[in-house]
Parts: C-alpha cells; structure tokens; sequence
C-alpha cells in the first residue's frame, strides 16, 4: 500500500505555496504528494497533477487530501471521483475532516455529507458576493480594476495617434505598455 498526497491551491491564493499542506499530507504518511495550481471551481478531470496521481495509484494504494475541498468543491464531483476510487480499489482520507476514510462505510458516509455541506457553503458564498456587488451598483460603485491611463492621458493618447505618432513613440511619451495603448484608444 502506498500512501499519496494532492494538494491543490486556488489561482486566487497563487502567493501561498502550499508548504502546509504538504506538510500535513507527510505527516499523514503521504510518500509521493502531487499538487495542482487550479480553481477550485473546476472539475477534477481538469486537474494534470490529480490526473497523473490517478493513473499511477493502484488497488489497495490510498490518496490523502488535507480537505475534501481541495480535491473538489461540488458534491457530485467529490461523489464521482470517490466512487471512481472506490472502483478501483483505492482509499480517500482527509487530513482536516478526521473520520472521512472511504475505506470504511463511516467514511463514506461522511464524504458524502461534507461534501453536500462544502457545497452548500459555497452557493452560499456566492450569493453573499452577488448581493454584494449588486448593492453596490445600486449605489454607483463599480469594481474591477483602476485603468491604468486616467482621461487625460487617453485624450492624449489619441492626440498623439491622430497626428501621426506610432503606437511605440505614445507607449514611451507616456510610459505604458502597447496593449494599455491599444485599449485605450479602442474602448473609450
């Protein structure tokens, strides 16, 4: 029997490395750990590092995860990907959700409802956000990013490329890159 990690980090939290993770996985006996730099959101067929830890674990082979949302944020993922192990002989744990083992019925059992709990908590969480920015539309805020020219810079921006200047010679007058040029220029 052979023990493997996976981690995965979020795109949202690219500056973490994952080290705790890791960590907790090799305090679990995790030999080999496989981790992605993924969204959550997507599905775990779309993750190469779980892909390759799938085609390598075998029967009787355990995978550890530190939470059952980092192999998966919706249910019926989690249950296809458990049953998809489940098949093939191979275990599920979880380092944070201590009693979730797939290799015995309580376990399952349990993946099962944290799963639909994770998942819960999620819509849960977008909807916060959707009202969120809905109440502040209402209110004349507008998220995103700051644009990187202000008015006047467009305005001079467009000055520069009317009278003849090159995309270059307008990056360099005002200190930007081409594609913030040709976004300016084209949007507004």
């Amino acid at each position: 029997m052979t023990i493997f990690g996976y981690t995965r980090i979020s795109t949202q939290e690219s500056r973490q490395s994952g080290r705790a993770q890791k960590a907790e996985l090799r305090s679990a006996g995790a030999e080999t750990i496989f981790s992605d730099q993924i969204s959550g959101s997507k599905s775990w067929r779309q993750r190469p590092e779980l892909a390759r830890l799938l085609e390598t674990a075998v029967h009787g082979d355990v995978v550890v995860v530190y939470s059952l949302s980092r192999a998966t944020r919706s249910l019926s993922d989690l249950l296809e990907l458990t049953k998809l192990l489940e098949d093939r002989g191979i275990g599920l744990r979880s380092v944070t959700e201590g009693h979730v083992d797939t290799t015995t019925p309580h376990g399952k059992f349990l993946v099962s409802i944290l799963g639909a709990v994770s998942e819960l908590e999620l819509q849960w969480t977008k909807n916060r956000v959707r009202s969120g920015l809905e109440a502040a539309r209402a209110l004349g805020k507008v998220g995103g990013r700051r644009p990187k020219l202000s008015s006047e810079q467009v305005a001079t921006a467009r000055q520069l490329r009317e009278s003849g200047k090159t995309i270059n010679s307008i990056c360099e007058i005002l200190s930007c890159s081409r594609p913030t040029i040709y976004k300016a220029l084209q949007y507004q």
